[in-house]
């Protein structure tokens, strides 16, 4: 295990070490939770981004997609419990352009 050197300002050192004492854990152990939490969520929300211009990227490519209005019926269905058949992907051309009711 390497060491790293973090300088930090005076207020947030007493922020971290009031927190480390109020949750039984030493200052070090709670950077350490928290680093790994914060790289935790920037890899997700990069693993996201990637997601969604690949998606975006293939939606552009083929034109075929999902109708807004048919997901929300489907999801507000599934939500009240009903069965709801899965919406179909269809030509953007074929999609109508309607407003949000």
């Amino acid at each position: 295990m390497s060491t790293t050197t973090l300088r930090l300002d005076s207020p947030l050192r007493k922020r971290i070490l009031d927190l480390a004492n109020a949750t039984g854990q030493s200052a070090h152990s709670f950077m350490v939770e928290a680093l790994a939490q914060k790289t935790e969520e920037a890899e997700w929300k990069l693993a996201l981004q990637r997601e969604a211009a690949l998606r975006d990227a293939d939606l552009q490519a083929t034109q075929v997609g999902l109708d807004w209005h048919d997901v929300r019926a489907w999801a507000l269905a599934r939500a009240a419990g009903k069965p709801a058949k899965a919406p179909a992907r269809k030509k953007i051309s074929a999609i109508e352009d309607r407003t949000t009711p």
